[in-house]
């Protein structure tokens, strides 16, 4: 095993790629779509740990600097965060390369199974429960209450005259940012799409995602003006629900309701297991049947460089 630090993640493109396709457990949040323009607006002190087996990649944990700490690419903005793995890596081998940095690891929002937990153990910490997200299991079927209120909300917003929801590309993005701006600052807040790095992330994202055929994007309109956009992500028969944008005006429709109900349709229909709401414990996840699905986080404590493996 031949441990690298690569200061170009773009060089790893293709390999990346691969990689994150032959790792069945890795999220959207770990492909290259979602984190190299992550990288390219937030992680201007970064690197990236890759360990080749006989020439090819088994494995890659990007990492950037920040508050004199190593954190995973996607921190703040990323439900799921962890490297990429082959099947049955064993992260305990890059402990050694890892504490070579010379910076503390804090790494959380780690899915239960990911391989870095290894890492605790090999340094005698403990992994302790992190923040949870909250999915459906779409074997099962909606409870009857929301059901039904979604039939409502659906007739209403037909005799409303509201259209969709319908398919967007990349470029419904615009709507949803104005959309998710007019929400937020009738509550007298920003909101995180008001800041001009995310935007200029998500932007350099969409596409990409889209390409990659992990871009769900659903819109409701009245007389061709958009008053719904709902923002998810899919991969691995599984969705994942990133963001929304509702009209105010009509808020009382239930257009928020309307959208998820077709976001979870749709994802039935694609073969989906899993429809995940990601973080945050709203009442209104659980409404829709939602569970929590706990994730993990391990700090390692690091006062002296050492060596890293070359």
């Amino acid at each position: 095993m031949q441990i690298r630090l690569i200061a170009d993640a773009s060089l790893l493109e293709p390999q990346w790629w691969h990689l994150w396709k032959q790792s069945a457990r890795a999220t959207p949040f770990q492909s290259p779509a979602w984190l190299l323009p992550w990288a390219r607006q937030f992680a201007h002190e970064s690197l990236v740990l890759a360990a080749y087996d006989d020439g090819v990649l088994a494995a890659m944990v990007p990492l950037f600097h920040f508050e004199r700490r190593l954190l995973l690419w996607g921190a703040g903005t990323s439900d799921w965060l962890d490297g990429v793995f082959l099947p049955g890596f064993d992260a305990s081998v890059l402990l050694e390369a890892l504490l070579g940095l010379g910076e503390s690891l804090d790494l959380f929002q780690l899915p239960q199974d990911s391989p870095l937990l290894a890492l605790a153990s090999g340094r005698g910490t403990g992994v302790v429960e992190g923040e949870p997200c909250v999915a459906i299991d779409l074997g099962l079927p909606l409870p009857a209450k929301m059901a039904s209120n979604l039939a409502y909300y659906r007739r209403r917003a037909e005799r409303a005259g509201i259209a969709g929801p319908s398919r967007l590309g990349p470029e419904g993005l615009a709507a949803l940012v104005e959309l998710y701006r007019r929400r937020w600052n009738g509550r007298g807040r920003p909101g995180v799409l008001h800041d001009p790095a995310v935007l200029a992330w998500h932007t350099e994202m969409m596409p990409r995602l889209a390409n990659a055929g992990m871009l769900r994007l659903y819109g409701l309109a009245i007389e061709d003006r958009a008053v719904g956009v709902l923002y998810a992500i899919y991969a691995r028969q599984r969705t994942y629900y990133y963001l929304s944008g509702i009209d105010p005006q009509f808020a009382s429709l239930g257009l928020g309701t309307i959208l998820i109900g077709h976001a979870i349709d749709e994802a039935r229909r694609e073969g989906c297991t899993g429809f995940d709401f990601l973080r945050g414990r709203e009442p209104y996840k659980y409404h829709w049947g939602g569970v929590d699905v706990p994730s993990a986080a391990i700090r390692i404590e690091v006062r002296e460089p050492g060596h890293v493996v070359a």
